[in-house]
């Protein structure tokens, strides 16, 4: 199948998934940024919804201010308790930040670090930035962004650019800082290309073959490696060790969820990062950040 024809099934099969997810997390809410500048040597998280993680039901209701008292959030955005995020915290002992928020693009992430530097979370004095955005610029966030997602190399060239301007703006508050690239989880078996929506029966996920997905995937993580290159930042591979912890992997195994899934041990939301997913992204990315 041609680049062309793909992207085209692209268009058709993740951007009714990103129109899904748009109903599940919608926009931020804005408020006020945060009182106190973050102390020196923390780590500044920027993300989409995998990095941010919420609970499903909390973020879709999030409106309603009791479904929210007490949870995690900044800038409007709602995040995990257990993300990775807040694992990577914990595994380092930095101080930590995290600007994530569902829905992200590497477009829509820079106001989010123009919004962080504002808040005084990332300055002089800051350890490390962890940029973990691409998969959304593939589909509905991506359209929104005024890129044409029928052509890879149109959203290729975008994230470039935005990650370009990403760093600029770190740079120049945190001039010490170190950029660090995040890899994304894999969702669909690496040689069959299946994609395991259903896992109600326990081990014994189901699924049908998504090339697409795969595609998606390895597109992402090259402009993600070449990004950190161009930017003089350093890139944390997350498909190579978490092949076979996709969405048809055993139970405890899996590190992202299906769609209806009933199996998967402590997950948030539908189709992200369970516990474990978080857990291993957290321990790949202590070793940099």
């Amino acid at each position: 199948m041609s680049i062309r024809a793909r992207a085209h099934s692209l268009l058709v099969t993740i951007t009714a998934a990103a129109t899904a997810t748009i109903a599940v997390t919608g926009g931020a809410v804005a408020v006020a940024p945060a009182a106190a500048a973050a102390p020196s040597g923390n780590i500044v998280t920027f993300g989409d919804s995998f990095t941010a993680n919420p609970d499903q039901l909390r973020n879709t209701l999030r409106m309603v201010p009791a479904m929210t008292d007490g949870y995690p959030q900044t800038g409007g955005c709602l995040q995990a308790p257990n993300n990775w995020p807040r694992q990577l915290g914990a595994r380092t002992g930095a101080p930590l930040a995290d600007w994530s928020c569902a829905g992200n693009t590497s477009r829509s992430m820079l106001g989010r670090i123009d919004r962080a530097i504002a808040a005084g979370d990332v300055h002089r004095g800051t350890r490390s930035v962890v940029l973990a955005a691409g998969m959304n610029n593939y589909g509905g966030f991506g359209v929104l962004d005024g890129v044409n997602i029928l052509d890879p190399g149109a959203v290729r060239n975008a994230y470039l650019s935005d990650m370009r301007a990403a760093a600029s703006k770190i740079r120049a508050v945190a001039p010490g800082a170190k950029i660090v690239v995040s890899g994304a989880l894999p969702t669909v078996d690496r040689d069959s290309m299946v994609f395991c929506a259903l896992n109600v029966v326990p081990n014994l996920p189901a699924g049908v073959p998504v090339p697409v997905l795969r595609d998606v995937e390895n597109w992402n993580r090259a402009n993600q490696r070449d990004a950190a290159r161009q930017i003089g930042g350093h890139y944390v591979e997350m498909i190579d060790g978490a092949r076979g912890h996709d969405t048809c992997a055993p139970d405890r195994q899996r590190y992202v969820a299906g769609v209806i899934d009933t199996t998967t041990p402590n997950y948030n939301m539908i189709f992200h990062p369970s516990y474990a997913g978080s857990q291993f992204m957290a321990s790949q990315l202590a070793r940099e950040a």
